[in-house]
């Protein structure tokens, strides 16, 4: 896995040389930067790839994805707000505790980016721990809020072996 800062200059020269020289869905990224690169996770926790997000001052206008091996994957404008890679540990929180159920004993475990399915599903997977146990995952994405059981990922991947 290539380090932050080789993704964050891939990313640059993609905004500099990439789709808004000929596309006008990606006019905003004319005079942006790339911003703090995000490492996206398997949903086993395994680092996967990064997400940089395009800035314009400080709005993300888009992103770029970087494959492990630092290529550029793709190139993404965002039509609308995106806050996937603004939202802080607290607004992540914030929207995932209506689905955690403290009174009971439920808590807070790790919380890290994923690609819920194929790369560009992009999501902040919750851990919920109940006895020591991880009970089940709440994703928060740009588009809402969802849960799923740890063991329907453990089951789908020994299927596949």
């Amino acid at each position: 896995m290539v380090e932050a800062r080789v993704a964050q200059t891939t990313a640059r020269r993609e905004i500099e040389t990439g789709p808004q020289q000929s596309d006008s869905h990606f006019s905003s990224w004319n005079g942006a930067v790339p911003g703090e690169p995000q490492m996206v996770h398997d949903l086993s926790g395994h680092p996967a790839y990064w997400l940089v997000p395009v800035q314009q001052q400080k709005t993300v206008v888009g992103a770029v994805r970087v494959l492990a091996d630092g290529r550029p994957a793709a190139s993404l404008a965002y039509r609308g707000a995106s806050d996937l890679l603004t939202m802080d540990r607290a607004e992540i929180l914030k929207r995932a505790r209506g689905v955690i159920n403290e009174s009971k004993g439920e808590r807070v475990g790790e919380l890290i980016l994923v690609h819920d399915g194929p790369p560009g599903r992009e999501a902040w997977r919750v851990e919920v721990i109940f006895a020591d146990e991880i009970v089940k995952w709440i994703f928060v994405a740009s588009g809402g809020t969802y849960q799923r059981l740890p063991t329907e990922i453990n089951q789908r991947e020994s299927l596949t072996e």
